[in-house]
């Protein structure tokens, strides 16, 4: 029997299924290698089909050990695609989370931090004062996780971009609020860019990528 506890079903959670990822970076040795254009991956190869067909690219197979089995990837030629805003596209990010090998350790708001203890009956999370603000140092980064749906692709459910970087964690927000705004005024469509970006600091210049 299981030892699943009794909800409602009126009080069950609602979600789009996730069709596939979008990546701005591929696996070049242990480090991970931006790129200029946009990369899909999917068990879906007729959706990623459908995405090479309109964005470029080349559908290959693709496995990865933190992947599910059967995947595909696509490295499209494009840097801009068109995107719709789901309901709740950022799903609770931008927030900041600490990875180790065994998940993540621990997910915070600068305040409150979520993390992993061991319980009586296993793994089970607990709400503890900001541990980086204890420190006096940054250990976490920040996440945001960039839910879309492709209007000129089948649909299969949303493609999720998830990035580390600071300025997305400033920048996504707002333009999601402002997209949603348009959209209930009739705007069904914005446009998912990748930006390169320069910056000098210490006297070191260096080049990213920013998805705006």
């Amino acid at each position: 029997m299981s030892g699943r506890a009794v909800v409602p079903i009126a009080n069950l959670s609602r979600r789009i299924p996730e069709a596939g990822r979008i990546r701005i970076g591929v696996r070049s040795g242990k480090a991970m290698k931006a790129l200029d254009s946009f990369r899909f991956t999917s068990s879906d190869e007729d959706a990623l089909a459908q995405i090479a067909k309109v964005y470029g690219g080349e559908v290959k197979p693709w496995a990865d050990p933190k992947a599910a089995p059967g995947q595909f990837e696509v490295i499209t030629t494009a840097s801009e695609i068109v995107v719709v805003l789901p309901p709740d596209p950022l799903g609770g990010t931008p927030v900041y989370e600490l990875w180790g090998g065994g998940g993540c350790d621990r997910r915070c708001d600068g305040l409150t931090a979520t993390i992993v203890v061991k319980g009586p009956d296993g793994a089970e999370t607990n709400d503890v004062p900001c541990l980086c603000a204890a420190a006096g140092a940054m250990a976490c980064e920040p996440h945001t996780r960039l839910s879309v749906l492709l209007p000129d692709v089948r649909f299969v459910g949303t493609w999720r971009l998830d990035t580390k970087g600071w300025n997305a964690a400033q920048e996504l927000p707002g333009m999601v609020d402002l997209i949603q705004s348009l959209q209930t005024r009739g705007l069904t469509r914005g446009i998912l860019r990748l930006e390169q970006r320069r910056s000098v600091f210490g006297g070191q210049t260096r080049h990213f990528v920013v998805p705006v």
